[in-house]
């Protein structure tokens, strides 16, 4: 797949299909993402990638929390120095939630309509591989794993793989740990789910907007 087109074509999938994802094209695209760019080629990047019954048993282990009352970290990722995102962002992000829920026929105002989300992160999106990506927790910058993250998702693309990165995939760390060994010097930063879109699942239609270029980049010659 030319790169432009996994650019273009890839787009957060929130319904996939049970259908198996085979370990050797996991493991290609893992390869394929080793070449992402990082300061001082220090690759801080550290992949525990489950499937089959490990990931069912982490899965099993989310939905019985959710059920439970627990959750994981809720609201918008914080900004630099752990602040949250200034107002605008809070706006964009609320934006396509709520496109999203009345996609769906739901009323964002409703709680209930909201907890719809809840429970597709509790059964991890129905994603049958899931790649956690963690860093050393001496470090403080997440640009290297950004720039892991995006590979791993063109990557995807090209061997015709959906992906999602969400936080809700690793909302609780404490089950990552115990079921994938994760030591804990390690950071868990986020998560991906790998897989194949439902091409039946309403949400999966859904393409969020862009920001107009001229408002993004700023160019004088």
């Amino acid at each position: 797949m030319d790169i432009l087109e996994a650019i273009q074509t890839r787009h957060s999938v929130r319904d996939f299909l049970s259908r198996p994802v085979p370990k050797e094209v996991v493991m290609d695209i893992m390869a394929a993402a080793r070449r992402s760019p990082s300061g001082g080629n220090g690759q801080p990047w550290e992949v525990f990638v489950a499937s089959g019954a490990t990931l069912e048993a982490i899965r099993q282990a989310y939905q019985e929390r959710a059920r439970g009352g627990g959750s994981g970290p809720g609201g918008p990722p914080p900004g630099p120095g752990g602040s949250p995102p200034p107002p605008y962002i809070q706006e964009r992000m609320a934006t396509i939630r709520n496109e999203r829920l009345r996609l769906l026929g739901l009323d964002p105002a409703d709680p209930a309509s909201l907890q719809v989300f809840g429970d597709w992160g509790a059964r991890l999106y129905g994603a049958p591989v899931l790649a956690v990506i963690c860093m050393d927790a001496a470090l403080s910058s997440f640009l290297d794993i950004g720039l892991l993250v995006q590979t791993v998702c063109l990557a995807a693309q090209h061997f015709e793989v959906d992906s999602m990165i969400a936080g809700a995939l690793v909302a609780h760390p404490d089950i990552l740990r115990q079921e994938l060994d994760i030591p804990a010097n390690l950071a868990i930063v986020i998560g991906v789910g790998l897989g194949y879109a439902n091409p039946e699942g309403l949400i999966n239609t859904y393409r969020s907007p862009r920001r107009p270029l001229e408002e993004v980049v700023r160019y004088k010659g």
